[in-house]
């Protein structure tokens, strides 16, 4: 008789792979009532996990039609490394599967900037850096002032055109998208090239006169402090504690 463990996995892969992977042993009752079973939980589970990708995507559902993003999100789910993944990540790597289906870059892009909204949403509670806890610093304080991105923040850099599924953010034919999350409300702001970069070197600036200096390596020294101030006012800096 298998094992506990052993049982399972036969009756994981039957779920997964269909009814080449039946065990027959496994069942009191006969294979055609067990199979019948089997068929409606899979199915289940099936239509579950299409419904998590256009709950995830619904922007992307619009964009591509019902049809063909239901096409793809079936071809997609049916692969063995997704078939194997929870609820709450199973939607990670649709837009690389989109990319390997050769669709277009608006619509892969928007499943990045999808995927990131949720990440941003699911992320840690940190307080932002506001430009009231440094107007009264003396330079040097500024300047040593500790930082990091805030955990909400998410940068992506763009492929193509914004679809018009994001028309408010598509005018301004942005180079790369900051996705913050300062309080309760999920927030888009297009950067230029510049700013991109700006933002790119938070993670390693560590202070304030850090990201500063990168600032003025980057772009002009007359917009230089106005790009920090963007970012502050967007809530991408959180203080590093201790």
């Amino acid at each position: 008789m298998p094992s506990l463990a052993e049982g399972q996995a036969r009756f994981v892969a039957c779920l997964q792979k269909g009814p080449g992977h039946f065990p027959a042993d496994l069942f009191a009752e006969s294979r055609d009532r067990a199979l019948l079973g089997l068929k409606a939980h899979a199915n289940t589970i099936s239509h579950a996990r299409l419904v998590a990708l256009e709950q995830a995507y619904p922007e992307l559902h619009e964009h591509l039609g019902h049809e063909t993003f239901h096409a793809l999100s079936r071809d997609y789910i049916e692969q063995d490394h997704i078939l194997t993944c929870d609820m709450n990540s199973i939607a990670a790597d649709f837009a690389a599967f989109l990319k390997s289906r050769d669709c277009d870059n608006s619509a892969v892009d928007l499943a990045r900037i999808e995927w990131a909204w949720l990440e941003s949403y699911r992320s840690a509670e940190a307080v932002p850096v506001a430009l009231n806890d440094i107007a009264a610093f003396a330079e040097a304080e500024l300047l040593a002032f500790p930082l990091a991105p805030h955990p909400a923040l998410r940068l992506l850099a763009l492929t193509g055109p914004l679809s018009p599924q994001l028309p408010e953010l598509a005018a301004s034919k942005p180079h790369a998208l900051l996705i913050a999350r300062p309080e309760e409300q999920i927030l888009f702001y297009p950067l230029n090239m510049v700013e991109y970069a700006i933002a790119e070197k938070i993670p390693e600036s560590r202070t304030m006169g850090n990201l500063l200096q990168h600032a003025l390596e980057l772009g002009e020294e007359a917009t230089a402090m106005q790009h920090l101030v963007m970012l502050i006012e967007a809530g991408a800096l959180t203080r590093i504690q201790g």
